[in-house]
């Protein structure tokens, strides 16, 4: 090597920060919510702060993937937890932080309702919409926080510490055990993880299954109130009769008694369907009553002029 050629500098890799937050989509987020989240800010912020920000589904080993993310979760030296959808795996995961006193950021989106049990606890907060100027603002922000924290943790302080706070003694910790009964240990957790992921399963199965007949009643009672309402429909504009106008005003007093029901279990995305069939069954009881009393006045003129009619013949 010449004098003047120097070796390579060695690329320090960025220390880790656990990121724990919902994976799959949630109610009441659009589509891929949380995914764009953490692409738009939470990663960002992470790097500004001069970590590598990661997801629980991004820890790829051939191990149990719960055990891998537990121990990931556990050794990060950084960890970043969103409150925003009050998820109980994201409580579960940012729980285990605590009692192992490892420092964590907490952020939520504005808006997001307080959790009790941990309200008094520092976090920072994040815009929904996403517009391009504040999530600059909130990537800051967050990253400020992710340095403070650690730093704050290096030294001893520990912000957003329920060890500290409550001043334990000490935080928990994984007994050292030898060989043999690490491969014993190792066989247990391994069955233990079986029996949760066969539980959650049974439990996501039991879920969608009840959803899926939820949804399922609700479409067919959706139908069925879509038939009456056309029915009403045909009566009100077939009538000719003063008992036919009856009929259908009764039909029409039935079909708002199911439209009543239909508004007690109904969810809010059916809102837009409940509120047109309000104004149609408004509008076909009014033009009911409306031939009903033109047939009203008719008969009651009809039978003043025959009346008047018997009068003179009598006469």
């Amino acid at each position: 090597m010449s004098a003047q050629q120097k070796p390579p500098a060695t690329v320090q890799a960025e220390p880790d920060c656990f990121v724990i937050m919902p994976i799959a989509d949630c109610d009441g987020y659009p589509k891929g919510h949380f995914q764009h989240v953490f692409d738009g800010i939470i990663k960002p912020a992470c790097k500004k702060a001069g970590f590598n920000g990661f997801r629980a589904d991004q820890v790829k080993q051939s191990n149990l993937i719960h055990l891998d993310i537990l121990q990931r979760l556990l050794e990060a030296p950084m960890a970043v937890c969103d409150l925003s959808s009050r998820n109980p795996n994201v409580l579960f995961e940012l729980a285990l932080r605590q009692a192992f006193d490892k420092p964590v950021c907490l952020i939520q989106e504005v808006g997001t309702a307080p959790i009790f049990d941990i309200s008094p606890l520092r976090y920072i907060e994040y815009r929904r919409e996403r517009i391009y100027h504040e999530v600059l603002e909130d990537q800051t922000k967050i990253a400020e926080s992710i340095e403070a924290t650690h730093a704050e943790h290096a030294a001893g302080k520990g912000i957003n510490s329920i060890v500290k706070l409550l001043a334990l003694s000490k935080p928990a910790s994984l007994p050292e055990i030898s060989a043999p009964e690490a491969s014993t240990e190792f066989q247990q957790l391994i069955l233990l993880e079986l029996s949760q992921l066969r539980d959650e399963f049974r439990v996501i199965r039991r879920e969608t299954s009840n959803r899926r007949s939820a949804r399922n009643e609700m479409t067919a009672e959706r139908a069925t109130f879509r038939d009456m309402m056309r029915q009403a429909e045909t009566m009100v504009v077939t009538s000719m009769s003063h008992d036919d106008f009856k009929r259908a005003l009764m039909f029409i007093d039935n079909c708002r008694h199911t439209w009543a029901n239909l508004c007690k279990s109904f969810s809010p995305e059916d809102r837009d369907f409940l509120i047109e069939y309000d104004s149609q069954i408004d509008f076909l009881r009014a033009r009911a009553t409306e031939h009903l009393e033109r047939l009203n006045s008719q008969r009651a003129r009809d039978e003043r002029s025959g009346n008047s009619t018997d009068s003179r013949r009598s006469g």
